[in-house]
């Protein structure tokens, strides 16, 4: 309901005595107003908080937490690592490794309890770094492992013994590397030859088939397959046992032709946890193996929990993206699993899973397998996927969220870059989380954690926030405001920044910043550190994003439509464009989606022509994208669903066969009966062209309706009532008109400073019309309310008085190239980039902007307002008036009414400046920092005064 003055200033009243409760007490009674005008410290954005292995001391500690939580931060996540932390002294490289340890766990005891003390929580990740490993604790015989082809081309008919090429260990980072010294410990002697004793031949099989035309013949990993070999028959012949230790294979061909004959050979991958801190080596765990996840749990997470019992502020224990790198997934005990589970033996049919790019953690590509055996293949390797999912999450995802279960603790997981059904996966933890740095901020790929949630029935939707690949040191608050708009119209709830680095070295500015371009890596994290001049924007942000989170995380999603997605793993290009499409197609004409997996449609049912999962979802719909395949399991669930009422669509056309391999012509006959069946129960075939339409005719409304431009958007409900969060990811501002069917009166609430206006409307035939304007990256947070709520204030210019052609002092602190520090006075007759100014082309830091205004009685007089529009800022700015209360602005427009800081006659305006590091940071002798651009700093106007009157009949 809209709050009039009084009721807004007894609502503060209450709200500060409802600040005095415990937090759970509290959220029991949160209205809408007040998560969203005083969000609750579960609302806050949390950081990413990277300590440079053990080289960290607690009193440092201490005052870093104490920071966070002024900065408007809710909690931290801790990770320990050495992504090649430069300039360490011998006794700081004496401590690096001291993690998992006596010391390390002490640490987290002095977070833990000054955390609770500032009213903060910790996550921690489990494990240093990623992917999960480390330390004696994971030996060669827990190692992860992969399946390595060689393929030899021959032509038959032909004589004798076949010399055949035997796979090499493909090189990637180093299982144990010779530079890395805990591989030289006297308890690891033996760890070369144990690796070295797990390499073994898995199977030889030949293929009657042409040979694959590939980009590339040496990396299979890295290959695209031009054009498939045509294989003649799917099945292929065993010849294991006729491999000789010289590498021939006593075999003649039995027909004429060409013949490819693969060898398959297990390896232990040759990949180390990356930037890993602790002592032994690295190896990354086999994630297929339960033994393994045990003992990593013992080392990192039991001296987390003594007796069983975490910190109090310890909230969860956190695994990043599953980037690992093996040729083929593989497990030793996969052909015994594959068997009990998919019914059939899957060597003579290995050939069948040369598909390069599936799941390759940082080469993602899509490509045609090498063979080709028509929908054979298609099913052997969905078995294999299948096989894969399962063991992957019964060995290591489950045994994951069991584990911080057990210990009092909260599972958060980025499944993405797995070889599992994603949304099951993520939907196992408390937290699934998603990142914007692996999309590059793709909607659709960022909302499967929002579907997971859903389906699953969690509360949180996390987000690794805040990356751009190629850069790092540019960054402006204006693009991180504009991104946090992105991910929560994305249904993420509960963003991480990327990330707060701990203080090493902070005396030799910038100080230690992991993710900065280097000879080895362009950069991608923001800097949100001290050393970053824009720090100075951080609490406004994070009261920008608490705001909108308090509301997110205390409502309900509204989804009418789920959308099919029957992949195992997921990456960009697995599923085909016309999808995307589909999916651009749906959020453009107003209908928000959720992805939906075959396990929540087997666990779901349908009361009321609507589908409601196992998590308690609601959908009003059940949409299948093109597709030939789907499980007889699911196709039977569909059936039963559209005699249920549940509007069941196809579009453009059915599947007309089953997934898997085994028994496969009768689980074709029992997909194809289904879908004949769900199609007599009212199921439609429809084409994507008019997927939209069909919805409304099945009675499906859309969450909203555009008259013209369209933007993302998301639809949320508490307490009955509806608000939409709307954003606009374009370049520049846009007009949106929409109809909606939410009750009420529309008001729109500014997530910047938490006041609520009311918005033009127009009731007509039960619907609401209403429209804003919405800046380029910006946002916009419509609420119907009860009660119909006053405009906006309209004022109209009447007078203006230009700032920018007079005496300015410039002061001016920071730094220049190679930490140079700059602390000087200078005298502007007019307002230019600081790459014009001298000495101050390399600057970033501050610059306070002074001169003196006269400002007239009558500017002040009742009913006018004074402000100051400054143009073009770089990057962000703070006003103030003879040193009092200050007003931020982190993105364009850089308005401020500056009303109440004025008196009539002379006053000293001063104008802060802050510009990103960037331009200190360019080295022309440096790999990496040369090949920085130079951007835009200062403050270059034109900058006004203005008075205003209210516009009549306002």
């Amino acid at each position: 309901m809209r709050l009039n003055r009084r009721n807004f200033l007894s609502s503060l009243a209450g709200l500060a005595s409802l600040a005095t409760l415990p937090a759970r007490a509290a959220n029991t009674t949160l209205t809408y107003q007040q998560v969203f005008q005083r969000p609750p410290r579960q609302a806050r954005p949390w950081v990413r908080w990277w300590w440079p292995g053990g080289v960290v001391d607690d009193s440092e500690l201490r005052r870093e937490i104490r920071l966070l939580n002024a900065a408007g931060f809710g909690g931290a996540e801790i990770q320990a690592f050495n992504p090649a932390i430069p300039d360490l002294t011998l006794q700081e490289r004496a401590r690096l490794n001291d993690y998992a340890n006596a010391a390390y766990f002490e640490h987290l005891k002095v977070c833990t309890d000054e955390a609770q003390a500032q009213g903060l929580q910790i996550d921690t990740t489990f494990g240093s770094a990623w992917p999960s490993g480390g330390g004696f604790a994971i030996t060669p015989e827990l190692a992860l492992i992969e399946l390595t082809p060689a393929i030899t081309s021959v032509q038959a008919p032909l004589t004798g013994p076949i010399q055949v090429k035997i796979p090499p260990n493909t090189r990637k980072f180093g299982a144990m590397s010779s530079l890395d010294a805990r591989g030289k410990d006297p308890r690891v002697k033996d760890w070369r030859d144990r690796l070295a004793a797990r390499q073994k031949i898995v199977a030889v099989v030949a293929i009657k088939s042409a040979e694959p035309e590939l980009t590339d013949n040496k990396n299979f990993r890295k290959a695209v397959v031009k054009a498939s070999g045509k294989m003649d028959t799917p099945k292929g012949i065993v010849l294991t046992d006729k491999l000789g230790a010289d590498g021939k294979i006593d075999w003649i061909p039995p027909s004429e032709g060409t013949w490819q004959i693969v060898v398959f050979k297990q390896f232990v991958v040759d990949s180390s946890v990356m930037a890993g801190v602790g002592e032994g080596p690295q190896l990354v765990l086999d994630h297929f193996k339960r033994a393994a996840f045990e003992a990593h749990a013992r080392r990192i997470g039991d001296p987390m929990a003594p007796g069983g019992v975490p910190a109090r502020a310890l909230r969860a224990t956190f695994v990043d993206s599953l980037e690992l790198m093996p040729d083929m997934y593989w497990s030793e005990d996969l052909l015994a699993q594959f068997q009990a589970r998919r019914g059939y033996d899957l060597t003579p049919y290995l050939p069948h899973l040369l598909q390069p790019g599936w799941m390759e953690a940082w080469n993602q590509h899509s490509s045609p397998p090498y063979f080709d055996a028509g929908d054979t293949g298609d099913r052997i390797r969905a078995d294999y996927r299948q096989t894969l999912s399962e063991l992957f999450i019964e060995n290591f995802l489950q045994p994951f969220v069991e584990w911080n279960h057990q210990h009092g603790l909260q599972a958060r997981l980025q499944a993405h870059g797995g070889p599992s059904d994603l949304l099951q996966s993520y939907g196992l933890a408390d937290i699934p989380e998603t990142e914007d740095l692996e999309s590059g901020g793709d909607t659709h790929f960022m909302r499967l954690a929002r579907a997971a949630a859903n389906l699953y029935g969690r509360k949180l939707v996390g987000c690794e926030s805040l990356c751009w690949p190629g850069k790092s040191f540019e960054i402006t608050p204006a693009q991180w405001k504009a991104r946090a708009n992105l991910l929560i119209a994305s249904g993420a709830n509960a963003l991480t920044m990327h990330g707060f680095p701990y203080a090493l070295h902070k005396d030799a500015w910038p100080g230690w910043y992991p993710f900065a371009p280097s000879p080895f890596l362009a950069g991608f994290s923001s800097m949100i550190s001290e050393a970053n001049p824009l720090w100075n924007a951080i609490s406004e942000l994070t009261g920008y994003i608490g705001r909108l989170q308090g509301v997110m995380q205390n409502s309900r999603n509204v989804v009418p439509v789920s959308v099919y997605l029957g992949e195992i793993g997921y990456f960009h290009g697995i599923e085909p464009a016309s999808t995307t499409k589909l999916l651009d197609d749906l959020l453009e004409s107003g209908y928000d989606y959720d992805r939906i997996n075959d396990d929540s449609i087997l666990k779901g049912r349908v009361t009321g022509r609507t589908l409601r999962t196992a998590g308690g979802a609601t959908y009003a719909a059940l949409v299948l994208p093109a597709r030939g395949n789907l499980p007889a399991a699911t196709a039977a669930q569909l059936a039963r669903f559209a005699k249920a009422g549940l509007p069941v669509i196809f579009v453009d056309r059915p599947p007309s066969h089953a997934t898997g391999y085994a028994d496969h012509e009768r689980q074709d006959g029992l997909v194809r009966e289904a879908v004949q069946s769900a199609l007599n129960a009212g199921a439609r075939i429809v084409p994507a062209a008019t997927l939209q339409r069909s919805l409304r005719e099945v009675g499906v409304p859309a969450n909203l309706t555009f008259a013209g431009t369209s933007c993302l958007f998301i639809e949320k409900v508490l307490d009955g009532r509806s608000a939409y969060f709307l954003h606009n990811p374009k370049d520049e501002a846009i007009s949106v008109r929409f109809t909606t069917r939410a009750k009420g009166f529309p008001e729109l609430w500014d997530a910047s400073n938490g006041t609520q206006a009311g918005l033009p409307f127009e009731h007509k035939e039960g619907a609401t019309e209403t429209h804003l304007d919405i800046a380029a990256g910006g946002a916009a947070l419509v609420v119907f309310t009860g009660k119909q709520a006053p405009p906006t204030m309209a004022w109209k210019a009447v007078d203006a008085i230009d700032l920018g052609r007079r005496q300015w002092t410039l002061d001016v602190q920071g730094h220049g190239h190679n930490g140079r520090p700059v602390n000087t006075r200078l005298m502007l007759d007019q307002l230019k980039d600081w790459s014009a100014i001298d000495g101050l082309a390399d600057f970033s830091g501050q610059a306070t902007y002074g001169t003196e205004i006269m400002v007239p009685a009558a500017w002040l007089e009742r009913g006018h307002r004074v402000w100051l529009e400054l143009g073009a800022v770089h990057d962000m700015a703070t006003v103030s008036v003879a040193g009092g209360p200050q007003q931020t602005l982190i993105a364009a427009p850089f308005d401020a009414n500056i009303t109440s800081l004025l008196r009539p006659g002379l006053n000293k305006l001063e104008i802060r400046v802050f510009n990103s590091p960037n331009n200190a940071m360019i080295d022309p002798k440096k790999a990496g920092l040369k090949n920085l651009k130079q951007q835009p700093a200062g403050l270059l106007g034109p900058v006004h005064l203005v008075r205003k009157q209210r516009k009549a009949g306002m």
